[in-house]
């Protein structure tokens, strides 16, 4: 090992090999805190390098020291994975290597986000014979298996060996500054060495995970063009060249990167699903659905590569049910969507679209079906909650009332929030006036209870509210202002003016966040009349800007707002022509792309396709224009091409068209 300041994690992972390795050999860079310490304390040979930015060096003095016959290399920041399973065939490796097998892929299992919500895995070599001719390569992410296939090509072989690594965790990140520090080693390391592949591709890799997508591919291109796949990472370097192209707005190139290298990585799910999603992005369900295929085939070999969990398996499931859930296929999504949580039942995102997909499309049956069939775990009974609040599905609370006991208890304000929904405004401030002082739920109870008041006729308890300053939270505040100001407008006969000092204590421009926050209360208790006064009184085009930030979820709850709030939306969007106007050129063009995509769905909801076919074709327009000026790409987002098709002649006429146009609100 090699460490600096590692107190906080060492313990851990040396702990998990102590009945596993014969001698611990740590060389410790510089530590000020007590990592030594440590590290002796479980028997470590301990040895003092100064650092000089050079991993390799580091590592290689770590394995001049060791006398056993087989090395394993571990961060401070891994777990080996100790299960008699994985202790029982470590023994039979070594006992049973062949003399031409010199080291071992072991999954290296890293766990990303906050705390460890999605994972990606990679075959690295971590286990190998000690030979003095076996070194580390390389100044930063540093590897052995080139040094040990330069004496034996074939001498690595695949293991079900696991390391638990958290370094990528957002905290872990975070606190070490790694991005900042990797760029600055590979930097140092290219001036003097010149332009080496592996440096350049770390380089590429770093601007990669800080989503500078263009530096990124100004150094992917050319080594894409120049290396082999016996590279050792090029299976990485196709798919972060596919992907960077997705994300600058170039699909179509993406997908002839995809095109050119499946036939040689066609056991890598990873880039199969890619293929997927870019089909997906150009409106081409039943080819993706082609690609899922092969990924689902590939599912086995996932752990050759560097690879996020679940690929070939539920997150191609999920996937799958993305593609029936567009072409209007619900009994198809429906079961794609409970069989990847069959295979993962934590998997929030199939779990997450079965039930905007039970709310959109009124298949409450899908829920009950999925709880039948699957184990499911009580994150997702806890993530129901919120989604059937959203989607103004209250009775859901009832219908698995027993499943939702313990979550209903950690999340004190569903209740009042379902009455209010159901009409019962009376019980539901009965049931949220105790929470208005809670430390912790207080500021929500208080924005619910602020928005029921603007369920009565004129908002009397609002006003009564708004007058209690220091009871209203920020957003409230931010919303008061701005309906005073369209009250102000509707009165005299104007369009709302600028933001004036209405309301003492509301800057001249509310946040975006906090009327977000108070649209979302008001949708939330029902107060629709209100709700749609909050978004006339915006800015121009702000309605629309809200509505399209929005989650999903939210957007799926206004499906049962009443018919009038949706036309009252449609007047806010003005004509296809005027978005064309010059004036409309300032607005950046993914903006004007979704507006249009926005009010083309609402138009299609109050049941104007020839207005919903003229937004759609605006948005086109809008899109093409831009990549003819030479500007940025703008992808045409896949909702565009199911808005074209829902307006095409003759489509009102399908079995499925309302459900349709209802999800494509849901999922723009």
């Amino acid at each position: 090992m090699i460490v600096k300041d590692e107190s906080g994690s060492l313990q851990r992972c040396l702990n998990a090999v102590r009945d596993v390795v014969d001698e611990i050999i740590v060389v410790d860079t510089g530590s000020v805190d007590d990592t030594p310490e440590i590290a002796r304390l479980h028997g470590a040979v301990v040895i003092r390098a100064e650092w000089n930015g050079d991993f390799s060096k580091a590592r290689n003095l770590s394995l001049a020291v060791a006398t056993k016959p087989w090395i394993l290399v571990l961060d401070a920041d891994e777990v080996w994975v100790q299960t008699p399973p994985m202790k029982a065939e470590l023994v039979q490796l070594l006992a049973a290597s062949r003399d031409d097998v010199w080291g071992y892929w072991i999954q290296v299992t890293s766990l990303l986000g906050v705390s460890g919500e999605e994972r990606v895995t990679d075959a690295v070599c971590r286990l190998f014979r000690n030979d003095p001719r076996i070194a580390f390569q390389g100044r930063i992410h540093e590897e052995i298996a080139s040094s040990i296939m330069a004496l034996i090509p074939q001498g690595v072989l695949h293991s079900e060996l696991e390391v638990i690594h958290y370094g990528y965790l957002e905290q872990v990140i975070t606190a070490k500054n790694k991005g900042a520090r990797n760029m600055q080693l590979i930097r140092s390391a290219l001036n003097p060495e010149g332009n080496q592949p592996e440096l350049l591709y770390a380089l590429a890799a770093e601007w990669f995970q800080q989503a500078k997508y263009d530096e990124a591919l100004r150094l992917l291109q050319p080594l894409l063009a120049q290396l082999m796949p016996d590279c050792g990472y090029h299976s990485d370097l196709v798919l972060k060249t596919a992907y960077a192209w997705r994300e600058i707005g170039s699909p179509e190139r993406a997908l002839a990167v995809v095109e050119a290298w499946a036939p040689v990585y066609e056991d890598f799910p990873d880039l199969l699903e890619l293929g997927a999603v870019l089909e997906l992005d150009q409106g081409r369900e039943d080819m993706a659905l082609d690609w899922l295929k092969l990924a689902k085939t590939a599912a086995s070999t996932a752990s050759r590569y560097t690879s996020v969990s679940g690929a070939g398996t539920y997150r191609s499931l999920t996937l799958e049910g993305m593609a029936h859930e567009r072409a209007g296929r619900w009994a198809e999504a429906e079961a794609a969507y409970t069989a990847a949580l069959g295979v993962q039942p934590g998997s929030l995102p199939a779990w997450q679209r079965l039930l905007l997909l039970a709310a959109a499309t009124g298949r409450p049956h899908a829920i009950a079906g999925a709880a039948t069939r699957v184990c499911l775990p009580p994150v997702a009974w806890q993530v129901l909650i919120p989604a059937a609040l959203a989607t103004h599905r209250p009775e859901w609370l009832l219908r698995h009332a027993a499943a939702l006991a313990a979550p209903l208890r950690a999340q004190p304000l569903a209740a009042g929030l379902a009455l209010a929904q159901l009409g019962e405004d009376a019980a539901a401030r009965a049931a949220l006036q105790p929470w208005a002082v809670h430390a912790q739920h207080g500021p929500e109870a208080a924005l619910a209870l602020w928005a029921l008041g603007h369920k009565q006729p004129g908002g009397r308890n609002a006003r009564a509210a708004a007058r209690r300053q220091a009871a209203l939270p920020a957003a409230a505040h931010a919303a008061e202002a701005l309906l005073q100001r369209g009250a102000r407008a509707r009165s005299s006969g104007r369009a709302p003016g600028p933001l004036g000092g209405a309301t003492p204590g509301v800057s001249a421009a509310p946040a975006a966040g906090d009327v977000l926050a108070a649209a979302q209360a008001l949708a939330g208790v029902g107060a629709w009349a209100a709700w749609l006064r909050l978004l006339q009184a915006l800015p121009p085009r702000g309605a629309l800007a809200l509505l399209a930030a929005l989650p999903p979820a939210a957007r799926c709850g206004l499906l049962r707002a009443p018919a009038s709030v949706r036309e009252g939306l449609l007047a806010l969007c003005g004509t296809p022509a005027g978005s064309q106007q010059p004036h409309a050129d300032a607005v950046p063009t993914p903006e004007r792309v979704t507006h249009a995509l926005l009010a083309g769905m609402l138009a299609l909801l109050a049941g104007r396709q020839n207005l919903a076919r003229e937004w759609a074709e605006s948005a086109q327009l809008t899109a093409r224009q831009s990549a003819a000026t030479g500007r940025p790409a703008t992808t045409i987002p896949p909702g565009l091409h199911i808005l074209l098709r829902l307006t095409a002649p003759g489509a009102a006429s399908a079995k499925e068209y309302t459900n349709q146009c209802n999800m494509l609100l849901v999922h723009l």
